[in-house]
């Protein structure tokens, strides 16, 4: 970054999350494990940051309660860190579309907003289809319509259009248009979507995509004129009964790790004489290992953050090893390295912490990159020596 800044550099716009495929029976590990947030920490650490222009991105296009909820929750963090610009990942649901615009002034978000405008043809089709463009679908009455009726390259510019003029109407600032050929058909595009600009209204039902045959969750209710939405947020899922793992874990973390927990002071200083004698640090370091092996499926990090996401492990749970919320990959809630195999690590978070609030959201502040020295560490000491992310400070006694 200091690199780029140096060079001249002045917009960046902050995506992560990004999974390398493997080949010939090999797994590919990500070359490193920065997520957006942490890099909007990064930049705001730089010493000229006020010159940067920093960019985010957000999916606004998520199934379940589960996966939108976080989308937003993680959307509000990088704006408190930073961002300076929003562009939403691919989508084809206007009332999606729109529902971004109302949450953003719903929570006094003022970033310009950048939508992802995408052609609908059959080649685009066939790419979401096969999973080649993560955290993307196309809904089936689209599907169905393309299918029927194959678009020529004249109609799918006049689609496209009018989607640019919709969502301009709807409030965004700016689109990200991905059409693959050159400039000339996306000058057709924007000049057609000028000559439908004022009558952006009229084009909405011809756009409307949302009805597929899984229940979709919206933030906002319905509005019954245009299909779009009111600015009344809409009911979430009922609170559960709590996991008897996040009620124990809750329990013992707050007898020993809140500074006003019955055995604080007392697992402080135990932790502390540890840190320096073999025998007893050994010893406390197998007893972690075995009881959060068993419970967690931990991995000696020596960084633990199962107090902020719902006392699930992240470098167990999330391929990506993402502490600060969920990349924009999922699909229906599954991962999108084991598509249709494995839930996606934060909508179990999500559903761990809805069995304790009504209203999910992140209970800990950003968490910055992980210091690789601590692998094989006690996390335990690690805590009461002030050595992991969040750097505590204690009397020594």
């Amino acid at each position: 970054l200091q690199k780029y800044c140096r060079a001249g550099v002045r917009h960046f716009i902050l995506v992560s999350g990004d999974y390398p495929a493997g080949g010939a029976n090999k797994e590919a590990k990500p070359p490193f494990e920065l997520d957006c947030v942490q890099l909007l920490m990064l930049l705001g650490d730089a010493p000229e940051t006020k010159d940067y222009v920093k960019g985010c991105v957000v999916s606004p296009f998520k199934t379940f309660e589960s996966e939108q909820v976080w989308q937003y929750e993680k959307l509000r963090r990088k704006i408190q860190l930073g961002a300076d610009f929003i562009v939403t990942q691919v989508g084809y649901d206007i009332r999606k579309f729109d529902e971004l615009v109302r949450f953003c002034r719903l929570h006094d978000v003022r970033a310009p907003l950048v939508a992802n405008v995408c052609p609908a043809d059959m080649q685009m089709a066939r790419a979401i289809q096969a999973g080649r463009i993560p955290g993307t679908k196309i809904p089936g009455p689209l599907l169905r319509a393309l299918e029927k009726n194959a678009l020529t390259p004249e109609a799918a510019i006049d689609r496209t259009a009018k989607t640019l003029a919709v969502v301009r109407g709807l409030g965004y600032n700016g689109a990200l248009l991905n059409w693959p050929t050159d400039f000339s058909r996306t000058r057709q595009i924007l000049n057609r979507s000028t000559d439908l600009q004022e009558e952006w209204q009229k084009y909405l039902a011809e756009l409307e995509f949302f009805s597929g045959s899984a229940p979709t969750f919206y933030y906002f209710r319905k509005d019954p004129l245009n299909k779009l939405n009111t600015n009344e947020p809409a009911p979430t899922a009922l609170k559960h009964f709590p996991s008897p793992v996040y009620s124990l874990s809750s329990f013992v973390d707050w007898l020993i790790y809140v500074p006003a927990g019955p055995l604080f002071q007392l697992a402080g200083r135990f932790c502390r004489y540890s840190a320096s004698r073999r025998f007893w640090y050994t010893l406390l370091w197998l007893l972690e290992f075995f009881s959060k092996k068993i419970l967690y499926g931990c991995m000696m990090c020596g960084d633990c953050t199962l107090y902020a996401c719902g006392f699930l492990c992240y470098r167990s749970g999330c391929p990506k090893k993402l502490v600060n919320g969920p990349c924009g990959g999922s699909i229906d809630g599954y991962c999108e390295v084991f598509p249709k195999k494995k839930r996606c690590f934060w909508v179990r978070v999500y559903h761990h912490m809805k069995g304790v609030r009504q209203d999910v959201c992140f209970v800990a502040p950003p968490i910055s990159a992980r210091d690789p020295a601590l692998d094989r560490t006690s996390s335990w000491i690690n805590f009461f020596m002030g050595r992991d992310h969040r750097r505590m400070k204690f009397d020594r006694d």
